[in-house]
């Protein structure tokens, strides 16, 4: 073969190679996007951050928008680095009480407003960028008190059925702008000091659910302790029914923001659970719960569901576990 044209060759089969690489699952793209933002962050010796809805050219938010930043809130916590992250939830009542929106926190006054009210010292936000086929991201690293950027990075996906999903439902409450200031809950029980807020159920990577909540402690002076039911349910691990009534269990592996705990005669005794996730005095948490199909089903049907999981609640929590109160969710929620 001419010499020339085997390198002509080689090199398009690399070109095209790289061009099929450059555009992974989201999932595998925001894990990575993350590790790059993380690495800036503590660079830079910052010691709290937020992550901002991202939003559209034109700063409209959308589910896609509020997915990629609860994704990268969740990723950042589980990743142990030497900075902490504020709850979203907490986020979004910061912006409503100061009536603050998302697109107004690259003003330099009112970045300055956010971190002295929620004691954050730089905020993540950043782009969704439509390309053809695959969606591009850019996210910017923002400090609060100057409004300078101080590190960045880009992240690029294939549009699958779920993120065209995501990019055509406009986000709640944020049809007219980029605010995070209301952001509210399709279903709200409360168990004593707890109440539960849930927000979003989304099919994700086609067979999973993916239920998105938020669990807040109304007691002004007292923490409450909680954890997920391993036995709750319709199955060992709690259990949703979908459109069509096939049935999917929780997946202990894709919990966050919160713990799974057995409690009676598997737990430490019958009276106690461990371990649980801490909630003090007025605080909230985001939590996400994903469902996985028991009979090897590749597709989840969208529509009404019917959810039952049970709360492992407690207020006592001492060196190894605390005093169990099970309560017993049952709802209706619609998935997208």
């Amino acid at each position: 073969m001419n010499p020339l044209r085997t390198i002509v060759v080689a090199l398009c089969i690399f070109m095209c190679g790289h061009t099929t690489a450059k555009a992974q699952d989201m999932d595998t793209e925001l894990s990575n996007l993350t590790d790059k933002l993380a690495t800036q962050i503590s660079d830079h010796g910052k010691k709290k951050v937020s992550v901002i809805d991202f939003a559209d050219l034109q700063g409209h938010s959308s589910e896609l928008g509020k997915y990629i930043a609860e994704q990268l809130t969740v990723d950042m916590v589980m990743g142990k680095h030497d900075f902490s992250v504020l709850d979203r939830a907490n986020l979004k009542s910061i912006l409503a009480e100061h009536k603050l929106t998302a697109e107004g926190l690259v003003d330099p006054e009112n970045a300055k407003q956010l971190g002295k009210f929620a004691g954050v010292d730089a905020i993540v936000l950043g782009t969704i960028i439509p390309k053809g086929q695959d969606i591009s991201l850019t996210a910017k690293i923002i400090t609060t008190d100057t409004a300078e950027i101080v590190g960045a990075a880009r992240a690029e996906f294939k549009t699958n059925d779920t993120v065209q999903q995501f990019i055509s439902t406009p986000a709640a409450g944020n049809q007219g702008g980029a605010s995070l200031a209301d952001d509210a809950a399709q279903v709200v029980k409360k168990y004593g000091d707890l109440s539960v807020g849930l927000q979003t159920l989304h099919i994700v990577n086609g067979g999973q659910f993916q239920l998105t909540m938020t669990l807040a402690n109304q007691n002004p002076k007292k923490s409450v302790w909680v954890a997920l039911n391993n036995g709750g349910g319709f199955t060992p691990n709690g259990g949703l029914t979908d459109a069509n009534g096939f049935q999917f269990a929780i997946d202990r592996t894709g919990l966050s923001g919160i713990e799974s705990a057995s409690y009676g005669p598997y737990g430490y005794d019958h009276n106690s659970f461990s371990p649980a996730l801490e909630i003090k005095p007025n605080d909230s948490v985001s939590a996400t719960v994903k469902f996985m199909p028991h009979d090897g089903r590749t597709r989840a049907t969208p529509g009404i569901c019917n959810l039952q999981i049970e709360f492992l609640l407690g207020q006592d929590f001492g060196t190894a576990a605390a005093t169990v109160k099970v309560n017993n969710l049952v709802s209706k929620i619609e998935a997208k």
